[in-house]
């Protein structure tokens, strides 16, 4: 008993057992390069889609602003035709 289980190196097919490790390596490369590959997609995805929101969110800031200016000139002039606010001093100007 003893005697066998100090000759197993002797007995073991190391020619098997290194065809069976490459061929784990090759999974955990393959598995390994699948995912750096489905991150780097992913990050890429997340990067444009921020960027979409952000400048959405621009814009809608923007046409917000400019939509109040335009409700406001539109206040200032109806309260000028009516005669509560005196005439402009600047000429020209919309």
């Amino acid at each position: 008993m003893v005697k066998q289980l100090f000759n197993w190196p002797k007995t073991f097919n190391w020619y098997s057992f290194a065809l069976y490790r490459y061929k784990v390596y090759d999974v955990i490369w393959k598995v390994s390069a699948t995912a750096v590959i489905g991150a780097n997609i992913y990050l890429a995805v997340s990067l444009v889609q921020t960027w979409n929101e952000s400048v959405h969110r621009t814009w809608q800031h923007y046409a917000r602003k400019e939509r109040e200016r335009a409700e406001l000139m539109d206040y200032i002039r109806q309260a000028r035709e009516k005669g509560v606010l005196p005439p402009s001093k600047v000429h020209g100007f919309e």
